[in-house]
């Protein structure tokens, strides 16, 4: 089964960013979609706004 969210380790893994950096551009992509910030963000939100394949995206999270 498929992830639905991600963390701020799983944007470290991802990008290679930092755990500040990574959670950073967390916020910043909530920002975005105009979430508050104790909400969780999806997989999908994430790879819309980094332009990531979601299909890429979900296979190293696994």
């Amino acid at each position: 089964m498929a992830r639905l969210f991600v963390s701020t380790k799983d944007v470290q893994i991802l990008t290679g960013k930092g755990k500040t950096a990574a959670h950073r551009l967390i916020m910043a992509i909530k920002k975005s979609f105009d979430k508050q910030k104790y909400l969780p963000l999806t997989v999908q939100e994430f790879c819309e706004y980094t332009g990531l394949p979601l299909d890429i995206v979900v296979e190293q999270l696994r």
